[in-house]
Parts: structure tokens; sequence; C-alpha cells
């Protein structure tokens, strides 16, 4: 009997497969294959950026309002908080009105005298005047804090402050007065220095 000769053996042809491993290329239907979510991390990538994009426009108008602080006059500032507190007079009306205020140079001393009166229904406690002196240029030089005469101003009553600045040499260009509580809120005041009567100018 002549012997056999070997079979060949394909290469390209399929192999039987008994097992229930299926083939990547091989349609399978008895169920369907979900296709893989790479939608996930491409958004949660564009969601990074996007908040990195933000961080970065807000850090960079953070440090152009820093910049813009530190390069304008103390003046310009002062008269730009002034306008933010007058937008929130309706919320925060005036307590206190302004009678008098007045300065004099004498003696190598420079003063500041101002009074007020509480023109509200209840009395005010510990009331400060913050008196803030500026050179020539506009630049800030000093702030005074100065205590009324009356820790306790009740309604219709009148308090008055003086500051005195020892060894003045005419170093001061001008000055701002404003006032606040000792805890640290504004107290708006209002100019009554044109509707007061002459007998109780200071």
């Amino acid at each position: 009997m002549p012997p056999k000769e070997p079979q060949e053996i394909d290469p390209f042809a399929p192999e039987d497969q008994t097992g229930t491993e299926v083939s990547p290329d091989t349609p399978d239907s008895g169920r369907t294959t979900e296709a893989p979510e790479f939608r996930t991390l491409a958004t949660r990538h564009w969601v990074l950026s996007d908040l990195l994009r933000v961080f970065l426009i807000l850090l960079s108008i953070t440090v152009l309002g820093a910049l813009i602080l530190i390069l304008a006059p103390q003046t310009s500032v002062d008269g730009l908080v002034q306008k933010l507190q007058a937008r929130h007079t309706a919320a925060s009306p005036e307590q206190i009105g302004l009678l008098y205020l007045g300065d004099e140079s004498a003696n190598n001393e420079f003063r500041v005298r101002g009074v007020i009166r509480n023109i509200t229904a209840m009395p005010i406690e510990q009331l400060d005047a913050i008196v803030r002196f500026y050179a020539h240029d506009r630049r800030l030089l000093e702030t005074a804090v100065v205590r009324m005469s009356k820790d306790t101003i009740d309604p219709g009553a009148i308090a008055q402050f003086e500051l005195v600045y020892p060894n003045y040499r005419s170093e001061f260009g001008s000055y701002s007065v404003d006032y606040k509580l000792r805890r640290g809120a504004p107290v708006f005041y209002k100019d009554m220095r044109a509707t007061q009567s002459r007998t109780e100018q200071p």
C-alpha cells in the first residue's frame, strides 16, 4: 500500500472553532457589541481645557486690576471707592450729617476738626473718623483714625473730632475724611454745611 502524501495546510483556511471565542472580524448574530466610548475621554479633555482657559482669563483680569490699583493715584482709587459706596446709598442711607469740616496750620501744627450730627432715630455707637493725608503729587502719605468726642451719639446729638499733626512742614497737599464704626462698617454722611443755621456753626 503506497504511503499517503502529506496534506497541504492552507494558512488562510479558517480553523474549526469549538469554543465560544469570537473573532473581532467574525460577525456575531446572537449579540451586539457596543463601540468603545472614546467620546467620554474626549469630552472630559475639552471640559478640563475650558476650565483651564477660564482660570487663566480670571487670573489675567486679577493681575491687570492689581496693576491698575498700584499704578493709579491714590486719589483716583479713593474716588472709585466713594463712587462704589454711593451706589449702595439706597441700601445704606446717610446716618450722620456733616455740620463742619475745617483745618488750620499754626505753631508747626496742622489741625483738622469736624462736627457731625446723628440724623437717625437710633444711637450710633463707637464712631470713628478716618483722615487721609495726601502729598502735593496726590500720593497717600498717612492715614489717621480719630475717635469722636462721644462714644455713644444719641439721635439728634452732635459730636466732633479733632486731629493735631505735630511738626508740620507743609508736606500735605490735601486730605479727605470718611467715617466708620469701630468694628469696620462704613457710615455714610450727608453734607449739611450749606443748610445749617448760623447758630449751629462751631
